[in-house]
């Protein structure tokens, strides 16, 4: 590359904007703006056919804390916001929820309600271990969207 190319280069490189920063709405601000601040979970008990298939609560939660915190987003003394996973089995249909609550004024008070939300049902062959890669599939998501809202902050 010749002296001409370099420049160019160069001048591309620093008047670049990451394209995720340039995605983010109000909206998304809205949703998910923490200040790139650390999240509390609360995982819900899957319920008896969770069990029989060999998903155990401890096992969601772990996956849930573990991908957090390799995000440095973890902090279970926090009360706010936080991130909710419900997984719910019966027979051979499941449910995954997961969203992120923050608090909202309501009424003179305040409440928590969710801000952001993905999901999805199916059927699980019974094998625990593909609802717990869907629940990390969840998560993934969710990280990917929380810091490139909060990039400014992270």
């Amino acid at each position: 590359m010749d002296a001409m190319g370099k420049l160019v280069m160069l001048l591309l490189l620093l008047t670049a904007t990451p394209a995720l920063a340039e995605d983010v709405t109000p909206y998304d601000r809205f949703r998910l703006w923490n200040d790139c601040q650390a999240i509390r979970v609360l995982v819900e008990d899957p319920g008896q056919d969770a069990t029989e298939i060999g998903l155990m609560k401890s096992a969601i939660e772990t996956a849930v804390r573990s991908r957090l915190r390799t995000a440095h987003l973890y902090d279970d003394s926090l009360g706010l916001p936080y991130l909710y996973v419900n997984v719910h089995v019966v027979g051979p249909a499941f449910s995954i929820t997961v969203n992120y609550n923050q608090a909202m004024v309501s009424g003179g008070g305040f409440d928590f309600a969710p801000t952001w939300e993905t999901g999805s049902t199916g059927t699980h062959g019974k094998d625990g271990s593909y609802i717990l890669s869907n629940v990390s599939m969840k998560m993934d998501r969710f990280i990917d969207e929380y810091l490139r809202v909060n990039a400014d902050a992270c």
